[in-house]
């Protein structure tokens, strides 16, 4: 009796713990920019406030310069240009398979990333900044007119 209630205290706290324990949701980077380039200063504040160190994924991303060594030693940063809004979104890669990826681009390449945004309009006022981002994998230019198929964006996929 004694065992089967040690049980099933156990069994509803990893419950508990379970229920807890849930990931953080994944945001849209593009729609966030294209949301940010529509709106006024006063819509742009309250942006920047809700988005700040959210978790967003961007696509389509066309690299416009590489630089090195900005803004920390062995940091790598691509300045990219969203597609829907014009936005400048500068990618400051810090982890080692991104870096691997990120020294086989060159400018006009499109990327795919994630990651946390740092800053909406503070470096310059059309510029957010995902500081770490996570390379995904290179990437079209624009959205497939119909269905796409995951190996079509990335052949390692399976």
């Amino acid at each position: 009796m004694k065992d089967a209630l040690t049980i099933s205290v156990l069994s509803v706290v990893g419950l508990c713990f379970t229920l807890d324990a849930r990931a953080e949701p994944v945001r849209n980077g593009n729609e966030l920019a294209l949301a940010w380039s529509q709106t006024n200063r006063v819509g742009k504040q309250a942006i920047a406030r809700q988005a700040t160190g959210v978790l967003h994924t961007f696509r389509y991303l066309r690299i416009t310069a590489i630089s090195n060594n900005w803004p920390a030693a062995g940091a790598l940063t691509l300045l990219t240009q969203e597609p829907s809004s014009d936005l400048e979104i500068a990618l400051v890669i810090t982890k080692s398979l991104s870096l691997e990826l990120a020294k086989t681009l060159t400018t006009n390449d499109s990327v795919a990333a994630n990651g946390r945004i740092t800053s909406i309009g503070l470096e310059a006022p059309n510029r957010l900044v995902v500081d770490p981002a996570v390379l995904k994998h290179k990437d079209r230019r624009s959205p497939k007119l119909s269905i796409e198929l995951l190996h079509e964006i990335d052949p390692a996929a399976h």
